[in-house]
Protein backbone atom coordinates (compact mmCIF):
# COMPACT_ATOMS: atom_id res chain seq x y z
CA UNK A 1 0.00 0.00 0.00
CA UNK A 2 1.55 2.98 -1.23
CA UNK A 3 1.24 6.20 1.00
CA UNK A 4 1.64 9.96 -0.15
CA UNK A 5 4.53 11.53 1.88
CA UNK A 6 2.12 14.19 3.20
CA UNK A 7 1.00 11.07 5.02
CA UNK A 8 4.21 10.63 6.99
CA UNK A 9 4.55 14.37 7.41
CA UNK A 10 0.51 14.46 8.79
CA UNK A 11 1.92 10.98 11.23
CA UNK A 12 4.42 12.66 12.61
CA UNK A 13 2.97 16.20 13.21
CA UNK A 14 0.58 14.38 15.07
CA UNK A 15 3.41 12.87 17.16
CA UNK A 16 4.68 15.98 17.98
CA UNK A 17 1.12 17.69 19.03
CA UNK A 18 0.73 14.21 21.00
CA UNK A 19 3.49 14.68 22.68
CA UNK A 20 3.06 18.64 23.75
CA UNK A 21 -0.68 17.68 24.92
CA UNK A 22 0.46 14.87 26.83
CA UNK A 23 2.99 17.22 28.62
CA UNK A 24 -0.18 19.02 30.46
CA UNK A 25 -3.85 17.69 29.86
CA UNK A 26 -3.31 14.54 31.42
CA UNK A 27 -1.93 16.25 34.82
CA UNK A 28 -4.99 18.78 34.39
CA UNK A 29 -7.62 16.72 36.72
CA UNK A 30 -4.33 16.62 39.12
CA UNK A 31 -3.73 20.26 39.26
CA UNK A 32 -7.46 21.32 39.85
CA UNK A 33 -8.16 18.46 42.42
CA UNK A 34 -4.79 18.47 44.45
CA UNK A 35 -3.70 21.81 43.92
CA UNK A 36 -6.76 23.98 43.51
CA UNK A 37 -9.01 22.02 46.24
CA UNK A 38 -11.50 21.17 43.53
CA UNK A 39 -13.94 18.29 44.51
CA UNK A 40 -13.05 15.02 42.51
CA UNK A 41 -16.70 14.82 40.84
CA UNK A 42 -16.68 18.56 40.21
CA UNK A 43 -13.11 17.96 38.27
CA UNK A 44 -15.18 14.97 36.22
CA UNK A 45 -18.36 17.22 35.33
CA UNK A 46 -16.28 20.20 34.31
CA UNK A 47 -13.75 17.64 32.14
CA UNK A 48 -16.99 15.71 30.61
CA UNK A 49 -18.49 18.94 29.91
CA UNK A 50 -15.99 20.40 28.18
CA UNK A 51 -15.41 17.05 26.41
CA UNK A 52 -19.55 17.26 25.38
CA UNK A 53 -18.98 20.69 24.33
CA UNK A 54 -16.33 19.67 21.71
CA UNK A 55 -18.33 16.78 20.54
CA UNK A 56 -20.80 19.30 18.12
CA UNK A 57 -17.05 20.54 16.55
CA UNK A 58 -16.55 17.11 15.85
CA UNK A 59 -19.77 17.35 13.07
CA UNK A 60 -19.14 20.79 12.00
CA UNK A 61 -15.65 19.94 11.43
CA UNK A 62 -16.13 16.94 8.92
CA UNK A 63 -18.85 18.95 7.04
CA UNK A 64 -16.82 21.89 6.62
CA UNK A 65 -13.53 19.97 5.17
CA UNK A 66 -15.96 18.58 2.71
CA UNK A 67 -16.62 22.09 1.08
CA UNK A 68 -13.42 24.01 1.84
CA UNK A 69 -10.74 21.31 2.66
CA UNK A 70 -8.92 18.91 5.11
CA UNK A 71 -5.85 21.01 5.29
CA UNK A 72 -7.32 24.03 5.80
CA UNK A 73 -9.65 23.14 8.53
CA UNK A 74 -6.01 21.07 10.73
CA UNK A 75 -4.07 24.32 10.16
CA UNK A 76 -6.65 26.74 11.66
CA UNK A 77 -7.94 24.02 13.95
CA UNK A 78 -4.35 23.94 15.40
CA UNK A 79 -3.62 27.48 15.26
CA UNK A 80 -6.33 28.51 17.27
CA UNK A 81 -6.05 25.93 19.90
CA UNK A 82 -2.34 26.90 20.44
CA UNK A 83 -2.96 30.69 21.36
CA UNK A 84 -5.96 29.60 24.07
CA UNK A 85 -3.87 26.90 24.92
CA UNK A 86 -1.44 30.10 26.14
CA UNK A 87 -4.33 31.82 27.85
CA UNK A 88 -4.82 28.13 30.20
CA UNK A 89 -1.31 28.56 30.79
CA UNK A 90 -0.73 32.51 31.71
CA UNK A 91 -4.40 31.29 34.31
CA UNK A 92 -2.18 28.58 35.68
CA UNK A 93 0.73 31.18 36.11
CA UNK A 94 -0.87 33.96 37.01
CA UNK A 95 -3.35 32.10 39.47
CA UNK A 96 -6.26 33.73 37.86
CA UNK A 97 -9.65 32.65 39.11
CA UNK A 98 -10.80 29.21 38.03
CA UNK A 99 -13.64 30.80 36.12
CA UNK A 100 -11.01 31.48 33.53
CA UNK A 101 -9.65 28.09 33.12
CA UNK A 102 -13.70 26.95 33.16
CA UNK A 103 -14.58 28.97 30.17
CA UNK A 104 -11.45 28.77 27.69
CA UNK A 105 -11.16 24.78 28.45
CA UNK A 106 -14.36 24.25 26.38
CA UNK A 107 -13.60 26.60 23.62
CA UNK A 108 -10.11 25.14 23.09
CA UNK A 109 -11.76 21.70 22.93
CA UNK A 110 -14.18 22.70 20.65
CA UNK A 111 -11.72 24.37 18.33
CA UNK A 112 -9.19 21.35 18.43
CA UNK A 113 -12.27 19.04 17.87
CA UNK A 114 -11.95 20.02 14.40
CA UNK A 115 -8.99 18.94 13.83
CA UNK A 116 -9.74 14.68 14.34
CA UNK A 117 -12.37 14.21 10.98
CA UNK A 118 -10.44 16.17 8.78
CA UNK A 119 -7.26 14.52 9.54
CA UNK A 120 -9.06 11.02 9.19
CA UNK A 121 -11.11 11.98 6.14
CA UNK A 122 -8.12 13.13 4.25
CA UNK A 123 -6.12 9.79 5.37
CA UNK A 124 -9.56 7.76 4.21
CA UNK A 125 -9.20 10.23 0.68
CA UNK A 126 -5.42 8.48 0.34
CA UNK A 127 -6.42 5.23 0.94
CA UNK A 128 -8.32 1.71 -0.48
CA UNK A 129 -10.87 0.30 2.41
CA UNK A 130 -8.77 -2.51 2.92
CA UNK A 131 -5.49 -0.38 3.65
CA UNK A 132 -7.22 1.97 6.03
CA UNK A 133 -6.58 -0.32 9.14
CA UNK A 134 -2.84 -0.35 8.71
CA UNK A 135 -2.70 3.30 7.50
CA UNK A 136 -4.46 4.65 10.62
CA UNK A 137 -2.27 2.36 12.83
CA UNK A 138 1.00 4.18 11.29
CA UNK A 139 -1.12 7.12 12.46
CA UNK A 140 -1.88 5.57 15.62
CA UNK A 141 2.32 4.97 15.95
CA UNK A 142 2.99 8.39 15.37
CA UNK A 143 0.45 9.42 18.14
CA UNK A 144 1.55 7.21 20.65
CA UNK A 145 5.41 8.14 19.74
CA UNK A 146 4.39 11.59 20.93
CA UNK A 147 2.24 9.88 23.99
CA UNK A 148 5.27 8.35 25.15
CA UNK A 149 7.49 10.68 25.85
CA UNK A 150 5.10 13.78 26.98
CA UNK A 151 3.34 12.68 30.05
CA UNK A 152 7.29 11.43 31.72
CA UNK A 153 8.21 14.70 31.06
CA UNK A 154 4.80 16.68 31.94
CA UNK A 155 5.28 14.31 35.51
CA UNK A 156 8.86 15.98 36.08
CA UNK A 157 7.51 19.50 35.41
CA UNK A 158 4.50 19.03 37.32
CA UNK A 159 6.92 19.15 40.43
CA UNK A 160 8.16 22.45 39.31
CA UNK A 161 5.98 24.56 37.16
CA UNK A 162 2.37 23.45 35.96
CA UNK A 163 2.07 26.44 33.71
CA UNK A 164 5.33 26.30 32.19
CA UNK A 165 4.06 22.13 30.75
CA UNK A 166 0.63 24.51 29.19
CA UNK A 167 3.08 26.95 27.61
CA UNK A 168 5.06 24.46 25.81
CA UNK A 169 1.90 22.23 24.57
CA UNK A 170 0.93 25.62 23.31
CA UNK A 171 4.06 26.18 21.73
CA UNK A 172 4.22 22.36 20.19
CA UNK A 173 0.42 22.78 19.05
CA UNK A 174 1.85 25.97 16.84
CA UNK A 175 4.80 24.38 15.74
CA UNK A 176 2.74 21.32 14.29
CA UNK A 177 0.20 23.85 12.70
CA UNK A 178 3.29 25.58 10.40
CA UNK A 179 4.01 21.92 9.23
CA UNK A 180 1.24 20.87 8.40
CA UNK A 181 0.23 24.13 6.73
CA UNK A 182 3.80 24.41 4.93
CA UNK A 183 3.58 20.18 3.69
CA UNK A 184 0.24 18.91 3.44
CA UNK A 185 -2.06 19.22 0.29
CA UNK A 186 -5.58 17.86 -0.27
CA UNK A 187 -6.63 15.60 -3.50
CA UNK A 188 -7.62 17.76 -5.92
CA UNK A 189 -11.09 17.66 -6.90
CA UNK A 190 -12.90 16.46 -3.89
CA UNK A 191 -13.51 19.28 -2.12
CA UNK A 192 -17.12 21.37 -2.95
CA UNK A 193 -16.08 24.48 -3.04
CA UNK A 194 -19.37 25.68 -1.03
CA UNK A 195 -19.69 25.78 2.73
CA UNK A 196 -23.23 25.20 3.38
CA UNK A 197 -24.69 25.80 6.90
CA UNK A 198 -24.13 21.93 8.88
CA UNK A 199 -28.19 20.90 10.36
CA UNK A 200 -29.23 17.74 11.66
CA UNK A 201 -30.44 16.67 8.35
CA UNK A 202 -27.19 15.72 7.08
CA UNK A 203 -26.58 13.32 10.79
CA UNK A 204 -30.03 12.24 10.13
CA UNK A 205 -28.54 11.33 6.65
CA UNK A 206 -26.12 9.27 7.59
CA UNK A 207 -27.72 7.88 10.43
CA UNK A 208 -30.75 6.50 8.45
CA UNK A 209 -28.04 3.56 7.40
CA UNK A 210 -29.16 1.25 9.86
CA UNK A 211 -25.65 -0.47 10.45
CA UNK A 212 -24.09 2.88 10.70
CA UNK A 213 -26.39 4.12 13.25
CA UNK A 214 -25.78 0.49 15.47
CA UNK A 215 -21.42 1.41 14.56
CA UNK A 216 -21.96 4.72 16.25
CA UNK A 217 -24.21 2.98 19.79
CA UNK A 218 -21.11 0.81 20.15
CA UNK A 219 -18.67 3.47 19.22
CA UNK A 220 -19.90 5.21 21.93
CA UNK A 221 -19.79 2.14 24.51
CA UNK A 222 -16.35 1.57 23.30
CA UNK A 223 -15.53 5.46 23.60
CA UNK A 224 -16.48 5.40 27.27
CA UNK A 225 -14.01 2.74 28.49
CA UNK A 226 -11.15 4.20 26.09
CA UNK A 227 -12.02 7.55 27.95
CA UNK A 228 -10.67 5.88 31.39
CA UNK A 229 -7.02 5.82 30.29
CA UNK A 230 -6.18 9.57 31.91
CA UNK A 231 -8.87 11.58 33.80
CA UNK A 232 -10.20 8.20 36.13
CA UNK A 233 -7.00 6.34 35.92
CA UNK A 234 -4.61 9.17 37.25
CA UNK A 235 -7.43 10.22 39.79
CA UNK A 236 -7.27 6.97 41.14
CA UNK A 237 -3.48 6.59 40.80
CA UNK A 238 -2.89 9.73 43.05
CA UNK A 239 -6.16 8.99 46.09
CA UNK A 240 -6.22 5.16 46.16
CA UNK A 241 -2.82 3.95 44.93
CA UNK A 242 -0.87 6.22 45.97
CA UNK A 243 1.54 7.18 42.92
CA UNK A 244 3.48 10.60 42.56
CA UNK A 245 2.89 12.66 39.57
CA UNK A 246 6.02 11.14 38.34
CA UNK A 247 4.77 7.41 38.40
CA UNK A 248 1.56 8.26 36.81
CA UNK A 249 3.10 10.13 33.88
CA UNK A 250 5.66 6.61 33.34
CA UNK A 251 1.97 4.89 33.20
CA UNK A 252 1.01 6.83 29.88
CA UNK A 253 4.60 6.10 28.70
CA UNK A 254 4.35 3.11 28.76
CA UNK A 255 0.96 2.89 27.24
CA UNK A 256 2.81 5.12 24.41
CA UNK A 257 6.20 2.96 24.17
CA UNK A 258 3.93 0.02 23.54
CA UNK A 259 1.73 1.81 21.17
CA UNK A 260 5.04 2.69 19.14
CA UNK A 261 6.37 -0.65 19.25
CA UNK A 262 3.48 -2.78 18.71
CA UNK A 263 1.47 -1.23 16.75
CA UNK A 264 2.90 -2.62 13.14
CA UNK A 265 2.68 -6.26 14.66
CA UNK A 266 -1.11 -6.14 15.79
CA UNK A 267 -1.57 -4.40 13.15
CA UNK A 268 -0.09 -7.41 10.65
CA UNK A 269 -2.03 -9.90 12.62
CA UNK A 270 -5.09 -8.69 12.30
CA UNK A 271 -4.76 -7.87 8.93
CA UNK A 272 -6.73 -9.94 6.15
CA UNK A 273 -9.20 -10.67 9.41
CA UNK A 274 -12.80 -8.45 10.13
CA UNK A 275 -12.21 -5.29 11.99
CA UNK A 276 -14.96 -6.10 14.16
CA UNK A 277 -13.56 -9.17 15.23
CA UNK A 278 -10.24 -7.56 16.01
CA UNK A 279 -12.66 -4.69 17.64
CA UNK A 280 -14.32 -7.35 20.07
CA UNK A 281 -10.95 -8.96 21.33
CA UNK A 282 -9.94 -5.09 22.26
CA UNK A 283 -12.73 -4.77 23.96
CA UNK A 284 -12.34 -7.74 25.89
CA UNK A 285 -8.66 -7.00 26.49
CA UNK A 286 -10.24 -3.46 28.08
CA UNK A 287 -12.19 -4.86 30.16
CA UNK A 288 -9.39 -7.73 31.53
CA UNK A 289 -6.83 -4.82 31.90
CA UNK A 290 -9.08 -1.82 33.89
CA UNK A 291 -10.73 -4.34 35.99
CA UNK A 292 -6.57 -5.53 36.95
CA UNK A 293 -5.66 -1.82 37.43
CA UNK A 294 -8.34 -1.20 40.31
CA UNK A 295 -6.58 -4.45 42.06
CA UNK A 296 -3.37 -3.46 41.87
CA UNK A 297 -1.66 -3.16 45.17
CA UNK A 298 1.81 -1.37 43.18
CA UNK A 299 3.53 0.55 40.83
CA UNK A 300 5.06 -2.80 39.10
CA UNK A 301 1.07 -4.37 38.68
CA UNK A 302 -0.71 -1.36 37.88
CA UNK A 303 2.16 -0.91 35.10
CA UNK A 304 1.39 -4.77 33.85
CA UNK A 305 -2.44 -3.62 33.52
CA UNK A 306 -1.88 -0.49 31.55
CA UNK A 307 0.14 -3.05 29.36
CA UNK A 308 -3.09 -5.43 29.12
CA UNK A 309 -5.38 -2.35 28.24
CA UNK A 310 -3.06 -1.01 25.94
CA UNK A 311 -3.23 -4.15 23.68
CA UNK A 312 -6.84 -3.40 23.69
CA UNK A 313 -6.06 0.60 22.25
CA UNK A 314 -3.99 -1.22 19.55
CA UNK A 315 -6.68 -2.93 18.17
CA UNK A 316 -9.64 -0.66 19.00
CA UNK A 317 -8.61 2.49 17.87
CA UNK A 318 -7.02 2.34 14.40
CA UNK A 319 -9.73 -0.57 14.14
CA UNK A 320 -12.47 2.15 14.75
CA UNK A 321 -11.46 4.73 12.25
CA UNK A 322 -11.14 1.99 9.73
CA UNK A 323 -14.75 0.79 10.09
CA UNK A 324 -16.18 4.42 9.75
CA UNK A 325 -14.35 5.40 6.98
CA UNK A 326 -15.38 2.15 5.01
CA UNK A 327 -18.47 2.55 6.03
CA UNK A 328 -18.69 5.97 4.58
CA UNK A 329 -19.74 6.96 1.03
CA UNK A 330 -17.36 8.47 -1.55
CA UNK A 331 -17.74 12.49 -1.24
CA UNK A 332 -19.57 11.96 2.05
CA UNK A 333 -16.70 10.73 4.46
CA UNK A 334 -16.59 14.18 6.19
CA UNK A 335 -19.62 13.89 7.15
CA UNK A 336 -19.82 10.80 8.58
CA UNK A 337 -16.94 10.70 10.16
CA UNK A 338 -18.03 13.37 11.63
CA UNK A 339 -21.09 11.91 13.26
CA UNK A 340 -19.32 8.97 14.44
CA UNK A 341 -16.72 11.73 15.81
CA UNK A 342 -19.69 13.24 17.65
CA UNK A 343 -20.73 9.58 19.01
CA UNK A 344 -17.30 8.94 20.10
CA UNK A 345 -16.69 12.17 22.10
CA UNK A 346 -20.34 12.08 23.73
CA UNK A 347 -19.05 8.38 24.78
CA UNK A 348 -15.60 9.98 26.07
CA UNK A 349 -17.72 12.91 28.31
CA UNK A 350 -20.03 10.36 29.60
CA UNK A 351 -17.49 7.91 30.17
CA UNK A 352 -15.28 10.62 31.91
CA UNK A 353 -17.84 11.86 34.04
CA UNK A 354 -19.53 7.85 35.30
CA UNK A 355 -15.27 7.29 36.24
CA UNK A 356 -14.48 10.52 37.92
CA UNK A 357 -17.68 10.27 40.11
CA UNK A 358 -17.74 6.78 41.03
CA UNK A 359 -13.68 7.46 41.94
CA UNK A 360 -14.91 10.09 44.14
CA UNK A 361 -18.34 8.99 45.32
CA UNK A 362 -17.98 4.87 45.36
CA UNK A 363 -14.93 4.15 45.91
CA UNK A 364 -14.74 5.65 48.86
CA UNK A 365 -17.27 2.69 49.75
CA UNK A 366 -16.17 0.05 47.83
CA UNK A 367 -12.58 0.60 45.86
CA UNK A 368 -12.84 -1.03 42.78
CA UNK A 369 -16.33 -0.39 42.17
CA UNK A 370 -15.50 1.97 39.38
CA UNK A 371 -13.51 -0.86 37.39
CA UNK A 372 -16.45 -3.30 37.64
CA UNK A 373 -18.76 -0.89 35.85
CA UNK A 374 -16.40 -0.13 33.26
CA UNK A 375 -15.79 -3.49 32.41
CA UNK A 376 -19.06 -4.14 31.72
CA UNK A 377 -19.35 -1.42 29.11
CA UNK A 378 -16.46 -2.83 27.06
CA UNK A 379 -18.25 -6.72 27.63
CA UNK A 380 -21.13 -5.00 25.92
CA UNK A 381 -19.46 -3.15 23.42
CA UNK A 382 -17.46 -6.55 22.70
CA UNK A 383 -21.16 -8.13 22.26
CA UNK A 384 -21.81 -5.43 20.03
CA UNK A 385 -19.13 -5.22 17.09
CA UNK A 386 -19.60 -9.25 16.93
CA UNK A 387 -23.28 -8.36 16.03
CA UNK A 388 -22.58 -5.78 13.78
CA UNK A 389 -19.84 -8.08 12.00
CA UNK A 390 -22.59 -9.89 10.56
CA UNK A 391 -24.08 -6.86 8.83
CA UNK A 392 -21.44 -5.79 6.98
CA UNK A 393 -20.09 -6.30 3.13
CA UNK A 394 -16.63 -7.94 3.42
CA UNK A 395 -15.33 -4.34 2.26
CA UNK A 396 -16.50 -2.73 4.74
CA UNK A 397 -15.04 -4.82 6.92
CA UNK A 398 -11.60 -4.83 5.72
CA UNK A 399 -11.60 -7.63 3.87
CA UNK A 400 -10.64 -7.20 0.02
CA UNK A 401 -13.37 -8.01 -2.37
CA UNK A 402 -13.52 -10.83 -3.62
CA UNK A 403 -13.03 -11.47 -7.98
CA UNK A 404 -15.74 -10.76 -10.08
CA UNK A 405 -16.55 -13.52 -12.62
CA UNK A 406 -15.56 -13.11 -16.24
CA UNK A 407 -18.99 -12.01 -17.20
CA UNK A 408 -19.55 -9.87 -14.46
CA UNK A 409 -19.59 -5.64 -14.96
CA UNK A 410 -16.84 -4.26 -13.51
CA UNK A 411 -18.58 -0.94 -11.66
CA UNK A 412 -16.16 2.25 -10.94
CA UNK A 413 -13.79 2.02 -7.83
CA UNK A 414 -13.41 4.30 -5.26
CA UNK A 415 -11.17 7.01 -5.86
CA UNK A 416 -8.17 6.85 -3.60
Amino acid sequence: MALPPGFWILASAQGLMAAGYAISFPFLAVYLSSHRGMPMPWVGFFLAGSMLVSSLAQFIGGEVSDAVGRRKVMVWSLGLRAMLIAVIAWAVYARLPLWVIFCVHPVSMFIGSFFDPAARSWVADYTHPSGRMKAYGFLRMGTNAGWAVGPALGGFLAAGSYSLMFFVTAFVTAVCAVILSASVRDLPGLAKGRLETPGFSGAAAALSDGAFLRFCAFSFLMSAVVSQLVVTTSLYSKAYLGLEERQIGLLFSINGLMVVFFQYFVTRLLEGRRITAGLAAGALCYAAGYLFFGYAPSFLLAAAAMAVVTLGELAVSPGMQALGANMSPPGEKGRYLGVHGVFQQVGRSAGIFVGSNAVGLLSPVFREGPWYIIAGLAVLACLGFVSLGRRLTREQDGLRTLPLPPSAPIEAAEPV
